[in-house]
């Protein structure tokens, strides 16, 4: 097992094994993540993708790999500062996103323009990967929010038995996004006419009380929910102490996940609420777990002090998929190799990404061919390794660990 150490290089901590200095030939991995308001998912997808590189000893094609962590603050404009970094590095070979879409909805062109190899392990907003090019540089193991958002029209209708939705979205690109894809979904049920309410970040519990309050007015018997984990601890939280005629479930997307959430809520309020979400079909907290699932599980207790099982990973979609991006990110690095030059070897390597000759298994499916040759038209997703068929609901038990939601288990 790699040994894991710090390095600081122009301001940037760095983590790699310790027997990169020795080494001349090195490639950098960089992570362009929100590590200020929402550092519990940055540091979940840093932990996938360590935790896959230590697999294979911090080495792929003859090279060394080091890690670099950026923070964007949430910003678009610090991001796309990032993403300078990134560029002026003569050893980066790809940047790994966070949970934030708008980075990545409103840099797409930047990115792409500057052949900018990306992998989005998160971020969910359906025009990330959708760059009206056959040269496409972003690519995605995670949700899509234009199928995801149709599930959740889908599993509030027929498993909540909702008849009428009311959308409660972040007022943000994210936000905008899901709205388009839930509101054809709910058109094509026949569900009219809308109702929406869009509200902005740093929402607090009075403020969501009297959406709740004006929610409930309304008619409306349930909420699909779009919101990271600040913003939806404030919604969940004023729906467990509203009053019984203003309660309904939620229904939500998976930014709640994103670090800190159950706590802030507190157990007493998950028992009064009834909330569930969608993420990818994969939990370390089942009784089936795979032996992948297994070996990865002890890998990471031995390399984080902080986790001494399934319920200490926190924000486990970010670890589940950055971890099974960085196996498919290892499987096209070897299939390309590297020629040191890294313009040829970003370009070689999201070739191979599109050309996959084997299959990787990872903690969500084995990746047969996970990506293709985007076409805007024909093969719009060809940048997205999992589709509907690797979506599930979810819930947090009592205990605050994420499992399966059985209600809706028919697969």
């Amino acid at each position: 097992m790699a040994f894991i150490k710090s390095l600081t290089f122009l301001g940037v901590l760095f983590l790699s094994s310790c027997s990169i200095g020795a080494q001349d030939k090195v490639i950098r991995i960089y992570q362009d993540a929100d590590r200020s308001n929402h550092i519990g998912s940055a540091v979940a997808i840093e932990r996938g993708i360590l935790t896959a590189l230590d697999e294979v000893e911090y080495q792929v094609a003859g090279y060394a790999i080091e890690f670099v962590p950026l923070d964007h603050r949430g910003n678009v404009l610090r991001s796309k500062r990032n993403y300078d970094a990134f560029l002026a590095d003569d050893d980066a070979l790809i940047i790994f996103s966070g949970i934030h879409s708008p980075p990545l909805i409103r840099n797409r062109k930047f990115i792409n323009e500057n052949k900018a190899l990306t992998m989005v392990p998160w971020a969910a907003g359906a025009p990330i990967t959708r760059y009206p090019s056959s040269e496409n540089w972003i690519f995605r193991v995670s949700l899509d929010d234009s199928r995801a958002g149709r599930q959740l029209v889908d599993y509030a209708l027929d498993t909540v038995r909702c008849a009428a939705p009311h959308l409660l979205l972040e007022n943000t690109p994210w936000g905008a996004s899901n709205l388009v894809a839930m509101s054809d979904r709910l058109e094509e049920r026949d569900i009219r006419p809308l109702s929406v309410t869009r509200f902005g970040m740093n929402l607090k519990d009075s403020g969501a009380d009297i959406l709740l309050q004006k929610i409930a007015r309304e008619g409306n018997d349930c909420i699909l929910l779009v919101g990271n984990a600040i913003e939806g601890g404030a919604i969940v939280s004023a729906m467990a102490d509203a009053s019984p005629e203003t309660k309904m479930p939620i229904i939500s997307h998976w930014g709640i996940t994103g670090g800190g959430f159950f706590d802030m809520v507190g157990a007493d309020r998950f028992s009064r609420v009834d909330l569930s979400f969608v993420q990818s079909c994969f939990s370390f907290n089942t009784e089936l777990m795979t032996s992948l699932g297994e070996k990865v599980l002890k890998r990471a207790v031995k390399l984080f002090p902080d986790i001494e099982g399934a319920s200490d990973v926190s924000s486990p979609v970010g670890f589940i998929h950055a971890y099974d991006a960085t196996r498919i990110l290892l499987a096209a690095i070897g299939q390309a190799g590297l020629s040191g030059n890294m313009m040829e070897d970003r370009n070689a390597v999201r070739k191979a990404l599109e050309s996959l000759a084997q299959p990787v298994k990872g903690l969500v499916k084995t990746y047969n061919k996970p990506f293709g040759v985007y076409e805007e038209n024909l093969r719009p997703n060809a940048h997205e390794a999992l589709g509907p068929e690797d979506y599930c609901m979810a819930e947090y038990n009592l205990a605050g660990d994420i499992v399966l939601d059985q209600r809706g288990a028919d697969r």
